[in-house]
Parts: C-alpha cells; sequence; structure tokens
C-alpha cells in the first residue's frame, strides 16, 4: 500500500515538471535515475541517458542535473551516490565528452571521498559515496580501463540490437539485467557491480528521503 501511494506521489510529480514547469525529457530522466529512492536506476534508464549524451543539448542538460546532484550532502546522499553511478555509467556507455568533462572536475569528485552521513539506525552510509567518488576518479583516469569498458559496452550495445524477445529488441547496454534485477546493483548471479568489485549495501535500507 504504502508504496503504491509512492509510486502515485511520483507519477503526480512527473506530471506536474512535464506539463506545468515544462522540465526536458532528458532532465526527467536524469532525476528519475538519481532519486532518493532506495533503489537504484534501472538499465533502461541508463542506456537512455548515456544515448542522449551524443546530442550536445540533451548532454548539457543532462550533465547540468548531475552535477547539482552531486552538491547534495547529508540525507540526501543517495542524489550524490546515484549522480556517481550515472557518471560511471556514461564513461563506459555514452559520449567521449563525458570522460573529459569527469576529468575536467575531477577535484570536485575527490572531495566526495571525505562524505559523511549517518543514517538514524547510525550506519555509515556516507561510505557508499567515498567508494563510489574513489571508483570513478580511478576509472577516469586509467586509460586502458575505460577502452576495455567501452569496448565491452559498444559489443554488448550490437549483440542486444541484434536481438529480440517475443518480436520486441531488447535495451541496449550492458547494464540492462544487471540494474533491472529486483531493483538491486551488481549481477544476479555473483552479487558484483558493473566493474566486478563487491555491490554497495546502502539501497536496502528504510531510510528514504523525498526528491
Amino acid at each position: 500500500m504504502k508504496k503504491a501511494f509512492g509510486q502515485t506521489v511520483r507519477d503526480l510529480k512527473r506530471g506536474v515538471n512535464k506539463k506545468v514547469l515544462k522540465v526536458p525529457g532528458i532532465e526527467q530522466k536524469v532525476l528519475d535515475a538519481t532519486s532518493n529512492e532506495s533503489w537504484g536506476p534501472h538499465g533502461s534508464l541508463l542506456a537512455d541517458i548515456a544515448h542522449a549524451s551524443r546530442n550536445y543539448h540533451e548532454y548539457q542538460l543532462t550533465m547540468g542535473v548531475l552535477w547539482k546532484r552531486l552538491s547534495d550532502t547529508g540525507k540526501n546522499w543517495r542524489h550524490v551516490y546515484k549522480a556517481l553511478t550515472v557518471l560511471e555509467y556514461m564513461v563506459g556507455h555514452g559520449s567521449e565528452r563525458v570522460i573529459e568533462e569527469v576529468k575536467e572536475r575531477a577535484y570536485q569528485i575527490s572531495i566526495l571521498s571525505d562524505f559523511q552521513y549517518i543514517d538514524s539506525s547510525g550506519k555509515d552510509q556516507g561510505s557508499n559515496v567515498r567508494k563510489k567518488a574513489q571508483s570513478l576518479v580511478a576509472l577516469v583516469n586509467d586509460k586502458e580501463r575505460i577502452a576495455e569498458v567501452r569496448e565491452k559496452a559498444a559489443a554488448n550495445r550490437d549483440k542486444y540490437r541484434n536481438s529480440t524477445v517475443g518480436g520486441m529488441h531488447r535495451p541496449s547496454g550492458d547494464y540492462g539485467d544487471k540494474y533491472d534485477y529486483e531493483g538491486r546493483y551488481g549481477d544476479r548471479d555473483e552479487g558484483r557491480s558493473s566493474y566486478g568489485r563487491e555491490r554497495e549495501s546502502g539501497y536496502r535500507d528504510d531510510d528514504r528521503n523525498s526528491r
């Protein structure tokens, strides 16, 4: 019941954003992908955002939302963590200009290595942000790793583009299955994130905040 009510509220907010505030579609997708909900962004949503980064105007809108999310603090730690997650995905699947911009603003991301937030149950949720920030900075400074990730992503896009299930194309991007599976991060079998590390556990708690 509570979950259904929450979904209704989110749908109403999206409707207001679209019809009243005239929020562009790509901005709404980024807002959804970096919300305060206790589950990660779906693979299809990440794939849409990465694809949009190849359009300069939509790229600017996307990055504007992400950098704003990265400036959040405290109880909005999920905004920060998910924005880092989206950036990490875009490095592997989006326009190469994402890599350059993240490198140029690496200092802003590095600061998040000191992010602090202890939730009401005493759990250190800030550790999720700290680890993800360190991981992203390491990724964009490793040319070989970037090349490997992007090569794998391109191969998977080609594979999914040419495959059909029930007459419908599967979403592109190798995060599709991993992020959609039960709303959790990581591979369903190995319990690891996209680059082989142990997935963070921060999305399973009950500390749900509004957007």
